[in-house]
């Protein structure tokens, strides 16, 4: 049996936890996307097991593969990055690993906050510009500022008591609500037009659904309270790219963080918001440290297992 990690070996600094998966079948690992459908063939052609981290795995590539039985996704959302139905309707069964990286992910969400609260990229840009000034580099505060969690489930939930720590007032807004937010820190769950009003900083963890895209759009974003921060680690879909754009030039909204895209890698359209002035953008690598990489390996390698 054939397995084939056809883009995941960037995430494999421990050869040694394959060794079960090495047990099981001839496992063939590969660095980096594919750069055609020749290429996917070339390395997976014949593979009845692929996983996969990074590529969007399109029905083109599932229909040249006539082996394949088993796709795994080595990360969360796989229905992102593959058409599950139509895998699923030739008879490809479609994983997905929880939780590998959820603290990676939060911890990620707080940095990105600093960082464009405190203007940090934008600071360090005029030192390596050679220049000696603080002029437009007043940051603001986390402590005492409101910060808005949009979706609290197992990244959000981190993410709210980190801001708790730091000294913010914590709102949510979920269908379902955390008891114990409520309960140990006192968050508040109000509706996201509520979240949009009130927050100095707003911080997206919901899954993408054809329900919720685009749900940050430019009705949401022009009631939103001036001069918030916008963070956005989840899911490129929950926000019209262009209606962002429009509100980040025009200044209603003070900034944005800003780690997924509609297009990975991005289309030239999608750079534009990172060459504004008031967004921190960076290259969907929120989930990306060791710790969480050697647990997506070990959980997609259990998966597998499981599966056979």
């Amino acid at each position: 049996m054939k397995i084939c990690l056809i883009d995941a070996g960037i995430f494999i600094e421990k050869p040694e936890l394959l060794k079960p998966l090495e047990a099981a079948g001839d496992v063939q690992v590969f660095d980096g996307i594919p750069a055609s459908l020749e290429e996917v063939v070339e390395r997976a052609g014949d593979a009845e097991i692929i996983a996969f981290a990074l590529m969007q795995f399109t029905n083109e590539m599932l229909d040249n593969l006539p082996k394949l039985k088993t796709l795994q996704f080595i990360g969360t959302g796989v229905w992102n990055f593959v058409d599950v139905e139509y895998a699923e309707s030739k008879g490809i069964k479609v994983l997905n690993i929880d939780g590998y990286g959820s603290n990676a992910v939060a911890e990620y969400a707080v940095a990105m906050t600093m960082a464009l609260a405190k203007k940090i990229t934008r600071a360090d840009q005029v030192i390596k510009d050679q220049n000696w000034t603080i002029d437009g580099l007043q940051g603001i505060e986390i402590a005492g500022s409101t910060v808005g969690v949009v979706g609290t489930g197992s990244i959000g939930k981190l993410v709210a008591e980190k801001f708790f720590a730091l000294g913010a007032k914590v709102i949510a807004c979920d269908l379902y609500e955390n008891t114990q937010l409520k309960e140990k820190y006192g968050v508040e769950y109000i509706s996201m037009e509520e979240i949009f009003m009130r927050s100095d900083i707003i911080t997206l963890h919901m899954k993408a659904t054809k329900e919720n895209e685009n749900i940050v759009d430019r009705k949401l974003l022009e009631i939103t309270k001036k001069g918030a921060l916008l963070i956005n680690v989840a899911r490129a879909e929950l926000v019209n790219t262009e209606d962002l754009y429009k509100a980040l030039l025009a200044g209603s909204l003070g900034g944005a963080a800003i780690d997924v895209y509609d297009s990975e890698p991005p289309k030239p359209k999608d750079y534009l918001l990172g060459k504004l002035q008031n967004v921190i953008a960076t290259p969907h690598m929120a989930y990306y440290t060791q710790e969480a990489s050697d647990n997506s390996i070990k959980m997609a390698v259990s998966s597998i297992l499981a599966s056979l």
